[in-house]
């Protein structure tokens, strides 16, 4: 059914896309050398003071995507900002449905008692907390966010969608004949929810999970370019934020497109292979096919 879908066809080979530009990454700068590091590499051959300088060079053979101000060569930075994404975004995501599952699953099966409540209530005080501004806040007093406590921040405010997902599906399968039948059995609760409803509810959680991956990837370069990024990653969003910083924006375009195209694409492809999935899994969706 998914090769049927081709929007999530599309999604799969821009995703592919950009893993190969993910994993291609440290390979092409083994390759060209040091010079081409994204972090502090200058190719000094084109005889720029990084002190005084303020042209960047256009597209070239030696460097397609042209340099930076620096005389950085901006696609070794925009591989490395591939990689960055991925890493952050399956990082968040994958966190985030682990604890959404378990707490949609345990919140869902004793529904109605207090482990239920206690759960939905502080799901929904996370969602009625501000995200972005309280990011903006914590890395203006903290000076910027290092990447692994964005991520673990990310991660925390993530898993309500997953949460409320896998317990709506958990109160329709707890009062199945099955469930009942397991009960009989002697099958503790823990057997229950783990081996007889977590198998069957877990795949309506993909479409969520895809979701939080391409929000991960553009809250990440939002920081990024608003200042609040980790300095010593050179993620898409630092990318922009240098360029607009040093008045770049119209004058050296090889330089602001790539990262904004790789932000939108890498999103978009999540989005669509997540859709498709959701079509698939989703019985209300595929009737209205």
């Amino acid at each position: 059914m998914f090769k049927a879908n081709k929007l999530g066809i599309i999604g799969v080979v821009i995703l592919l896309l950009f893993l190969f530009f993910a994993l291609f990454g440290p390979i092409y700068v083994e390759m060209m050398g040091n010079s081409y590091s994204p972090m502090g590499g200058m190719d000094t051959s084109l005889g720029i003071n990084p002190e005084t300088n303020s042209y960047a060079w256009p597209p070239s053979l030696k460097h397609p995507m042209g340099t930076d101000s620096k005389g950085s060569d901006i696609f070794s930075q925009f591989l490395n900002g591939s990689y960055l994404a991925f890493l952050i975004g399956i990082s968040i995501a994958l966190g985030a449905a682990i604890l959404g599952v378990i707490m949609g699953l345990i919140s869902g099966y004793w529904g109605g008692r207090w482990i239920d409540s206690l759960i939905m209530r502080s799901a929904d005080a996370l969602v009625s907390i501000p995200f972005l501004p309280l990011l903006i806040v914590i890395a203006a007093v903290v000076g910027s966010l290092h990447l692994f406590t964005f991520i673990m921040i990310m991660m925390v405010f993530s898993w309500v969608g997953v949460c409320r997902v896998i317990r709506a599906q958990t109160l329709s399968l707890r009062t199945r004949p099955y469930i009942d039948s397991a009960r009989v059995a002697g099958a503790s609760s823990s057997r229950i929810i783990f081996k007889h409803i977590a198998p069957n509810v877990i795949p309506l959680g993909f479409y969520e999970l895809t979701m939080i991956v391409g929000a991960a990837i553009i809250t990440e370069s939002g920081i990024s370019f608003l200042g609040f990024g980790d300095p010593t990653q050179m993620s898409w969003g630092m990318m922009i934020n240098f360029c607009t910083a040093q008045g770049h924006t119209f004058k050296a375009p090889w330089w602001l497109l790539p990262p904004g195209f790789g932000i939108t694409l890498l999103s978009m492809a999540f989005y669509l292979i997540g859709r498709a999935f959701d079509e698939i899994v989703n019985p209300r969706l595929r009737k209205m096919e």
